[in-house]
């Protein structure tokens, strides 16, 4: 369970998955500007194990990565536990058909906003909040 902050956010984790480090490091500084605190991964395999030294309330990875896409990444995870789970991407309509298998996940296409980001963690967690609450 995350703790809630005065401004109605929560102490909540994040990891950040991408291969590309300039966009892992944007996306986790936006992230933990906003109070989050981040962890990130510039793989599939790096995610899993840091899935197994951290606990997550929300992941946000890439879908188009080299050595493993997004989708099988949530696949691994979701196995162990629900997790929602935002996926990146500028090539939405190569995954659709493949999104759908994933519980609780959302796209969000590129390009956008940091702050776009930051608003979809804050809907998702307030969300998942509200359902346990």
């Amino acid at each position: 369970m995350t703790a809630a902050r005065e401004d109605g956010r929560t102490h909540a984790t994040v990891l950040v998955v991408d291969n590309d480090p300039e966009i892992c490091r944007v996306l986790a500084r936006r992230l933990s500007d906003a109070g989050y605190f981040c962890v990130t991964a510039a793989s599939g395999a790096q995610a899993l194990a840091e899935w197994h030294r951290h606990t997550f309330d929300v992941v946000v990875t890439d879908l188009n990565m080299p050595g493993g896409d997004g989708i099988a990444l949530a696949d691994a995870l979701q196995r162990s536990e629900q997790v929602p789970i935002v996926f990146i991407t500028g090539f939405r309509e190569d995954f659709k058909r493949r999104i759908r298998s994933i519980s609780d996940a959302i796209v969000l296409e590129k390009p956008f906003e940091g702050s776009k980001l930051v608003e979809l963690v804050d809907a998702i967690l307030l969300e998942r909040a509200t359902r346990t609450g």
